[in-house]
Formats: C-alpha cells, structure tokens, sequence
C-alpha cells in the first residue's frame, strides 16, 4: 500500500507546475506586443510554460538531454510529436528528476544496507542507518501510541525523503524539490502538495483500516448526531485545510531559505564576505526540522482518528481517567 501511495506521489509531483500568477495580458499592453511576445515564445519551441529551458545550468543541461532523448520512446507508443514533447517536458523538469535522483539515491542505500544487517551493528554507514531506523521507529510510536511502530516505514520514509529534498538545494549546482521557484511558477508547490496529499491519503486509509468504515463515517457526524448538518461541512472543510497547510508550510520556509542564501551568495561574490555559511548551517538545522513537523503532524493525525476510535468504543484507558477526574 505504501509503495502505491509513492508511486500516486511522483505522478503528482509531475504533473503541470503551479503557477502563481496567470499569463494575463495586461489592459493597457498593445496588442501588437502581446502577438509578438506569443510568436516569441512560439518560435522558442518550448512555449512559457517551461522557464527551465532559459536557465542553462548544468543540471538544466543534463535534464533538456535526458528529455531530448526521451522523444523517441515516447514516440513509439503512438504520439504525435506535440504529444510526446508536452509530456517529457513534464517529467524531466529539474525538479522532477532531482527527486529521482533523491529516490535512486536512498535505493542503492537501503540495497547496501540491507545487505549488511546482522547480529552485531557495523560501524560504518550500515550501523548508522541501522540507528536512524531505531530512532524513526521510537519516534512514531511515541507519537502515534502504542502500536505506533506498524507506520514507522511510511513515516520514516517520508522523514528521510523530506529531509534530503530540503538539504539538496544547499549543494551549489541543485535545487530543493520542495522549494524551488522559477518566475510566476511555484515548482516546489507541486512536491509538496503531492507529499501532503499522500500523507492525507494514508492517514484515512489508516482510519479506515482500523476503524471501519462506519466509525470511520460517524466521525465526520460528530456529536450531537443532529447537528450533522453543521458538523460534516466542518470536518471537511478541516480535511481538506490540512493537506493545504502542509504543503504551503513545507514549501514557504524552503523557498524562503534558498532564496536567502541565493541572495547571500550573491553578495559574497561582491563583497568577499562570506555572509551565506552561517545561513547555510541554520538551513542544515531547518530542513530537519520541517522535515520533523511535516512527519510529527502526520502522525497526529494518525492518532487523532485512532484516539476517536478508542472513544467511539468506549475504551476503558479513555473512560477510567476520566471518571476520576471527575
């Protein structure tokens, strides 16, 4: 489940990038100019709505050629040329294959790992693996509860997998799938409410599963049941605000975080003033830790349909604490 859940991620992260102001012509533009700016673009090949083809970095470089050579497969299944040029453009956008990179990474590592598992822990890569493991694991039971450790490979997964996303736009020549912007186009955006969406996709999977389906319905009635008018619109409207939430926090201070340091480098190249390191270890510290709150809410959630579930049924461990404070 948690490996299809991935895979509906990555479909996700590829689709179409968000763009933060929509291509309106403005009312006092000629319309001459507008026509010409349209032919431009149209000559260009690429159309606006791909700004990666302009910035000809390395890594830009490496992902047009990995697009170029693409056309052809993608050719083969049919497609007109238009067809197959719109969706390569789509899946080898920067930071789109910079998540692939960020997967293949952590499969060679988990291959290597697993490979060394044994009685006594190594000391080398494999024993400090072994130690995050732990640490995740501990982690999500105390903040789920007992049995806690059953989600510990969603959790830990997405943990690992945030975290390195955050930290790869600090290595001069990469971007931050989850906080990279170009322009009017919130790139980063698309990362992180894909990331938001399958976290929220497991949580009620996870409620369901454990639930039922009934329990897990009568939670959005609420009580009193007759105010199930009033309570289901609530409960959706929260629903829906979460994956949101997620999303828009994860991806503002990562953007805001190399856009900073984007600046302090600049200035460093100026003045001689290496202003960007003391930035760059905060970074370091802040992309753990919105790793850390995107994987602790999470778990809440996860906990607060299961506590629900516990109350719908009458828990004693709930009941007990409570008819003695009373």
């Amino acid at each position: 489940m948690s490996a299809l859940i991935w895979v509906l991620a990555f479909l996700l992260a590829a689709a179409q990038p968000v763009q933060a102001v929509s291509a309106v012509p403005d009312a006092g533009e000629p319309a001459a100019t507008v026509e010409m700016e349209e032919h431009a673009d149209a000559d260009h090949g690429h159309g606006a709505s791909m700004p990666w083809h302009d910035q000809h970095t390395v890594f830009n470089r490496v992902c047009l050629l990995l697009r170029d050579a693409s056309l052809p497969a993608f050719g083969a299944f049919g497609m007109s040329p238009e067809q197959a040029e719109e969706i390569a453009n789509s899946v080898f956008q920067p930071f789109v294959v910079m998540t692939w990179i960020i997967c293949g990474g952590l499969m060679v590592l988990s291959l290597y790992v697993r490979k060394r598992l044994g009685r006594v822990p190594q000391k080398d890569i494999a024993g400090f693996v072994e130690m995050c493991v732990d640490s995740l694991r501990g982690f999500t039971r105390g903040a789920i509860g007992p049995g806690g450790e059953e989600h510990a490979p969603f959790i830990a997964s997405l943990f690992v997998f945030i975290t390195l996303s955050n930290w790869a736009g600090l290595i001069p020549g990469l971007i931050s799938p989850t906080g990279v912007s170009e322009g009017d186009f919130l790139l980063g955006l698309n990362t992180t409410l894909s990331l938001a969406l399958v976290a929220i996709i497991y949580v009620h999977y996870v409620a369901i599963r454990k639930a039922g389906l009934k329990s897990y319905l009568l939670h959005f009635v609420g009580e009193p049941w007759w105010l199930f008018p009033v309570n289901i619109p609530i409960h959706i409207v929260g629903e829906v605000a979460r994956p949101v939430s997620l999303a828009f926090r994860l991806f503002g201070n990562i953007g805001g975080e190399d856009k900073v340091l984007h600046f302090l480098a600049i200035i460093m190249f100026l003045s001689a003033v290496p202003l960007h390191v003391p930035m760059t270890f905060f970074a370091v510290f802040t992309g753990l830790l919105q790793a850390y709150v995107f994987t602790a809410l999470t778990c809440s959630y996860i906990a607060g349909f299961l506590e629900h579930q516990g109350d719908a049924h009458g828990n004693d461990t709930h009941a007990g604490p409570a008819t003695a404070q009373a």
